[in-house]
């Protein structure tokens, strides 16, 4: 007897883990949002003008692509509770859309100005972006920057550098 799993769980953790995988390939690594998020991961993209930078991506299936988190509003929180709250992910700032596309097999990607308020149908119609990658990877030894030096040789012994005031005595 095998493990009951609900088939849309087991389909949105595929997409979501492919998408992962994608993102790796590009450079990237991705952390998952903790639950009741807006979002679904985070990418740590570096600093840039001394302020570290995180870009926010919501992944959905092909199926249930989509730009507003219940575009129908009618699921309530409990048996006979309020009903859910509704939100797009433009107006939550999410940074990216992400999905696999059906019968291809990729991730394809549309950032927040390109989906903004767009239907399921019209996203779908919409050509992707590239996403970006990450080209600050490196092998396993991290290179080291070279600095310019100077060709001008000096016979400065190691005592001339330890005179006192910063005199520098050339000692022949």
């Amino acid at each position: 007897m095998g493990v009951i799993i609900n088939k849309s769980r087991l389909s949105a953790k595929i997409t979501h883990d492919k998408v992962k995988l994608d993102l790796l390939a590009r450079g990237w690594m991705p952390l998952d949002a903790a639950e009741e998020q807006p979002f679904d991961i985070i990418l740590d993209v570096g600093i840039h003008d001394d302020v570290r930078l995180f870009q926010t991506i919501q992944v959905k299936s092909w199926n249930s692509l989509k730009t507003c988190s219940r575009p129908d509003a009618i699921e309530p929180v409990s048996l006979g509770g309020k009903t859910r709250n509704s939100y797009y992910y433009y107006d939550q700032c999410i940074d990216w859309i992400a999905t696999v596309k059906e019968n291809e097999d990729r991730v394809v990607y549309w950032d927040r100005d390109t989906y903004q308020r767009k239907t399921s149908t019209q996203l779908k119609k919409t050509t992707p972006l590239h996403f970006p990658t990450n080209d600050d990877i490196y092998d396993y030894v991290k290179p080291q920057q070279i600095v310019a030096c100077s060709t001008v040789q000096h016979n400065y012994s190691l005592e001339s550098f330890m005179v006192e005031d910063g005199d520098i005595e050339v000692l022949n």
